[in-house]
């Protein structure tokens, strides 16, 4: 075995050590294993599925308390329960009738039609699911119009000047890089989460889990500047899902923060196909369920794309040309509130980031092409958010990174340099918290997180009952300092 085969397998077994720290999750009286939703992949009772595609809710729920009282397998009882979790997040997401929709698409847009937001719906662009045998539409569905529909420019009522400097920069970076080889910058930013008043109990105590850099490939020298309370721990800098903990009692207009600052260091590689060595490692190529799932659509649908092929590298481009130019990009219901992530998107050709990240990362396992997740912040001169990616190995070359909603957005603006640079490369605006998907906190979260399965902005809990964002808290990310090193 060689010693770079050696050094991965080597971090296998370190995260099947972590693996041994169990997250117990109690939602609905019930203890859910945060590691064990493999339940996820169960069909509901065919009536109860009814209600719900429907969007009859309140017959859903009186249906679930039927199932509940009957001697049923504990696995259908967990996934009935999870079933509640989502139907009421469901309910908190799609909250815009047609003719709200319609009111809010016209004030942003010049000569808005009703037929154009019927269109908008039927071509994935508007989010919208049935609830109570209505249309009801997604909070994020105007956004999404706005952000990814290609004929909207000239009649929007306020100009994006702000996505047009992101895109300047992006292509200067993209050109400097593969010009100069590397860039580096150093970063230094302030994020955390603030209690609404809704969250807020007097004197109980409050446990907040925030994000914070871990030794990633790309990410160095990592210092945390200041924070609002002294935390009660903080992660090992290698740990899969990095937070910082801190466990206070609640005193009124409640904030958390922490202000770290790291160093990213990118290279540029410039991949060639016949470089690729015949000896390959088989790590990180298992399922990981519930969502890294090799169900019979998605196996089928890996060898449509990669057919004959037996080059990995080629391999996992025919993967990233198939999903940046038929999935559209789409924001999202939380991922908790999806089945089966790669699937959602698979099936519907539309989804966020990281929908698509997972999709990406599924296809190649398939395909037995080693890929893993990444995810944290996107943080450049502009502008601080979320954002997920992948990455995936070929030998001689070592890790490589995807990000698929970026090479989409490039490809469908017929920016072909900076589709082809998001195979492979990267670029240096990133804040890597987390290098696993769907992995327990370090220390444990007792309630079920708001994402069980990725965590960008933080999660917090009281002894007795978990805090959802949407509700009981909102994040804060500020950019105090970035420049190029």
């Amino acid at each position: 075995m060689s010693s770079i085969f050696l050094r991965f397998y080597i971090s296998e077994l370190k995260i099947s050590k972590y693996m041994l720290i169990l997250i117990i999750s109690l939602l609905g009286g019930v203890r859910l294993q945060m590691n064990k939703l493999e339940f996820l992949t169960m069909d509901l009772p065919e009536d109860i599925k009814r209600c719900v595609e429907f969007g009859n809710f309140s017959k859903s729920n009186k249906l679930i308390d039927i199932y509940l009282d009957r001697n049923i397998s504990p696995m259908l009882k967990e996934r009935l329960i999870f079933e509640r979790h989502r139907i009421n997040i469901l309910k908190a997401q799609y909250v815009y009738t047609f003719n709200e929709a319609l009111r809010m698409a016209q004030e942003k847009i010049k000569v808005f039609t009703k037929e154009e937001l019927e269109d908008m719906k039927n071509q994935r662009y508007a989010d919208w699911i049935y609830i109570d045998g209505k249309i009801m539409f997604n909070k994020s569905f105007l956004n999404n119009i706005l952000k990814v529909h290609p004929n909207l420019e000239d009649r929007l009522t306020k100009p994006d000047e702000e996505n047009d400097k992101r895109s300047m920069l992006l292509d200067k970076t993209i050109n400097e890089m593969i010009e100069k080889g590397e860039k580096k910058y150093f970063i230094h930013v302030k994020t955390g989460i603030t209690l609404k008043e809704e969250g807020t109990r007097l004197g109980e105590v409050l446990k907040v889990h925030l994000p914070i850099p871990q030794d990633a490939r790309q990410i160095s020298n990592i210092e945390i500047i200041n924070t609002s309370h002294k935390p009660k721990y903080i992660a090992p800098e290698n740990y899969p899902q990095r937070t910082i903990y801190f466990e206070e009692k609640v005193k009124g207009n409640d904030t958390f923060s922490v202000e770290y600052s790291y160093e990213n260091h990118v290279k540029y590689v410039d991949l060639d196909y016949d470089k690729v060595s015949e000896l390959q490692p088989n790590f990180y190529t298992k399922e990981w369920l519930p969502h890294i799932a090799f169900t019979p659509f998605l196996v089928n649908l890996a060898k449509e794309i990669v057919r004959s092929e037996q080059n990995p590298l080629k391999k996992a481009r025919c993967i990233y040309d198939y999903i940046t130019t038929n999935v559209q990009y789409s924001f999202v219901r939380p991922y908790v509130a999806i089945l089966n992530i790669p699937e959602y998107a698979a099936y519907n050709l539309k989804g966020d980031c990281g929908v698509q990240a997972l999709l990406f990362i599924t296809l190649c396992r398939i395909v037995n092409v080693p890929a893993v997740w990444q995810s944290g912040l996107y943080v450049n001169p502009v502008s601080i958010g979320c954002h997920d990616w992948a990455q995936f190995y070929v030998e001689p070359y070592g890790w490589l990174f995807a990000d698929l909603s970026f090479g989409g957005s490039a490809y469908r603006k017929n920016n072909i340099k900076r589709w082809n640079f998001y195979f492979g490369n990267l670029d240096p605006f990133r804040m890597v918290a987390n290098s696993a998907f769907h992995y327990p906190f370090l220390p444990k979260k007792y309630f079920l997180r708001s994402d069980p399965y990725d965590n960008q902005s933080g999660e917090v809990e009281y002894l007795d009952e978990p805090l959802y964002s949407d509700v009981g808290f909102e994040s804060n990310k500020q950019i105090i300092n970035i420049h190029e090193i």
